[in-house]
Order: C-alpha cells, then structure tokens, then sequence
C-alpha cells in the first residue's frame, strides 16, 4: 500500500512534466502528494519542512550551484573558455580530434547559447566531410561530453547530493565512460573525416600554447583537483578558487556586482531547494524502506530495473527531474552497490539526453544546421543504444570486481 502511495505520487511528477510544466511545480505537487497520502500532520509537515530546508545537506547543495555558476561567469567574462578552444586548435591540427575536444571545452559552460558556437566549430572543422544531419548530432555529442561527470554541472552536483557518495571516486569511476562515449562516435561518425587540417599560418610555439592553455583553464583544473584530492565540497573548493581568481585576473569591485546578481539563478536554485524537501519529505515517510522487497517480485535484475528506468524516464522528464526523483529510491533499494550502481545510472541518464525531447541544446543545434529534432534522433539512435549497453555492461563489471 505504501508502495503504492509512492507510485500514484511518481506519476502525478511525471504527469506534470509530460505536460510541459515547470520542474518547480512539479516538485511542489509531489511534496503536497506525499505529505496528504500519507497523512502527515500540517504542523509536522511544516516542522519537517523547516528542518529540510536548515539542514547542511540542503544550504551545501545550494551553495554549490551558486558557487559554480559565479566562476563560470567569471571565466566567460574573461573569454577563457574561447582562450582555451584557440590554444587546442593551434595545438591539435588533427580533424577528428579538434572535432571532440573543441566542442568539450565549450561544454564546459552549461548555457545553451553555447551550443550554437559549438555547431559552428564542427561545421567548419569536419567541413563537407559530414553531412548536415551527421553534425547536428556530433556536435550536440561532444558538447555535453562534459556534463557526464564533473561536479560543476547540476545534475551531478545534485546526483552527488542526493547519493552520498564520493566525488572524487565518483569522478574516476566515470573517466572509462567518457573515453567510451568519444569512442563509439568516433569509430561510428569520424572515421569518415580526415585527420588532416590546413595548416596554420607561421610556425605555432607548442610551449606557449600549453602555456596559454594552463592560464585559461586553471580555475577548473583546481576547482577539481581540490574535490578529488581533497574531499572537498564544491561550496569551499569553488568559494576558494573565486577569491584566488578574484585578485589573479584583477576583477573590478563593480564586477563583483553583477556576477552575485547573475550568479542567483532563481529557476535553477528554487527546482534544487525543492527535490531537497521532496527528498526529506520521502525519507520521512520511510517508505524507501520498503522498495527492496518490493522490487525483488520482478524477474528482471534489480541493477537492470533500475537502469532502464533511469534510461526511459530521462527520455520524457529530463535528466534533472528523473535524477531528483528516483536517485533515493534507487540508492536505498540497492545500498550494497554504491559507487558501481552511481556510474552506471549516471551514465544511463547522460546518454538518454541525447534522445530526450526535454534537451534544449538539442533544439538550437537543429536550428544551426537548418535539420530537425527526429533528424538529430536518427542519427543518434545507434550510437546511444550502443554506449547505453556498453555503460551498463560496465557498471555490472565493477560491480563484480568491487
């Protein structure tokens, strides 16, 4: 019965962002859903809000996004991205290669304006050696490579969050899946291109360039070695990094201004603040107790259950929504597993965006190479399904071995 409860309350979310709705609205159905189906007092309900909303978990994860989106802004400011894509393209003379690690660089920043410039930097990188539909999907691919594993996006910050594992651990674990997804398009899509580039004019200082590559990117590569190296929350790795940023790239006071202001992305931290009462709301109820044995009655694995779940519900609600809503339960109904289970649903989500109708980058791309939504699908069928089976396969390995 209680069970039950959880699945009407699943699918009212699911209803909701079927319909085109907000995440915002969304979340704030399924919290009053569960607080009336399970007959929580009003003044529990809102001591255990209050709670909620005080507790570290919380104001960490919220800082995290705020914190991350500041030195985003910062470095887009100071062209740093552009900086470091210019550097590769002197660097790597090679097709193929400035085709996946250009568009990368970019994705660095999760802003879909961005993907109109990653299309054109694969338009004129692969040429007419890919037609227009091909690159819609490359381009697109490469793009969110990023967005796959470091912890300075919101998905994985709230996947973090929400699983309790390791971020470190979490970011290593992911780095063959990564190699995996650049591989299955190169040897489906590349291929096809060749290495070759015109060259550029006078002689290119390889030096300098990795030189300027290091000035560039080192506000990320620091960010990162401290959370991994160090356990660090993003909130303090990020805080640190923006101060040290602050006085390196000689910020003015009235910068300062307008990044706190941009930095406050309200849609963004309002959907997060909400999945974490959702989430308390859930613990509270104790019903995620209860999901192990009653998954158990189905005669496919639970890890298989789990994946295809994550793969299909992304597909219709996005990444976010379906990360928000099924990560506790799919934590709590296997705990054995953890870091393995983490990978392998991470991956499943990140790969069934590239299909989802919910993925705005997917939209502007189209619009870029004059293509459609089902053109990009199309393309992208093959090599998602692959990578799909390949993450699993894989999340099931280190299960074995760990």
């Amino acid at each position: 019965m209680e069970v039950a409860k959880l699945g009407l309350i699943f699918c009212i979310i699911v209803v909701i962002i079927w319909l085109k709705y907000p995440l915002y609205l969304a979340m704030t159905a399924g919290i009053l859903g569960a607080i009336l189906l399970f007959q929580i007092p009003v003044t529990e309900a809102l001591l255990l809000l209050g709670r909620q909303t005080i507790a570290w978990e919380t104001i960490d994860l919220l800082l995290s996004f705020y914190v991350i989106i500041f030195l985003q802004l910062m470095m887009e400011k100071k062209g740093r991205l552009k900086n470091a894509r210019d550097s590769f393209d002197h660097l790597l003379r090679n097709r193929r290669l400035n085709t996946i690690v250009s568009p990368a660089i970019m994705g660095l920043l999760p802003s879909a304006a961005v993907m109109t410039i990653c299309a054109d930097m694969v338009d004129k990188t692969c040429e007419d050696y890919l037609d227009a539909k091909s690159k819609t999907f490359v381009s697109c691919f490469y793009r969110h490579i990023p967005e796959m594993f470091l912890p300075t996006f919101p998905v994985i910050l709230l996947a973090m969050s929400l699983s309790g594992q390791n971020v470190g651990l979490f970011i290593l674990s992911m780095i063959p899946l990564v190699v995996l997804a650049c591989l299955v398009v190169y040897f489906t899509y590349l291929r096809k291109i060749p290495r070759e580039m015109p060259p550029v004019e006078g002689k290119v200082d390889t030096g300098r360039e990795l030189m300027a590559l290091v000035r560039n990117l080192w506000t990320l590569i620091l960010v990162l070695a401290i959370i991994i190296v160090g356990n660090i929350s993003a909130t303090f790795a990020g805080a640190f990094v923006i101060l040290l940023n602050y006085f390196v790239d000689h910020f003015r006071k009235s910068d300062l201004k307008d990044l706190i202001v941009r930095s406050a992305e309200p849609v963004l931290l309002g959907n997060m603040y909400l999945v974490m009462l959702f989430k308390g709301v859930l613990a509270y109820t104790g019903v995620l107790g209860a999901l192990p044995d009653f998954f158990r009655q189905f005669p496919i694995s639970l890890p298989l259950s789990f994946f295809l779940l994550f793969f299909f519900g992304t597909i219709i609600g996005g990444s976010q929504a379906v990360v928000a809503l099924c990560m506790p339960i799919a934590m709590t109904a296997i705990p054995d597993e953890g870091l393995p289970f983490l990978a392998m649903l991470m991956g499943a989500v990140w790969a069934a965006m590239e299909l989802s109708p919910t993925h705005v980058c997917a939209f502007v791309a189209a619009d870029y190479y004059h293509t459609t939504f089902a053109d990009l699908v199309a393309k992208a069928l093959p090599s998602v399904i692959l990578f799909a089976a390949l993450c699993y396969g894989y999340g099931r390995l280190l299960m074995f071995l760990f």
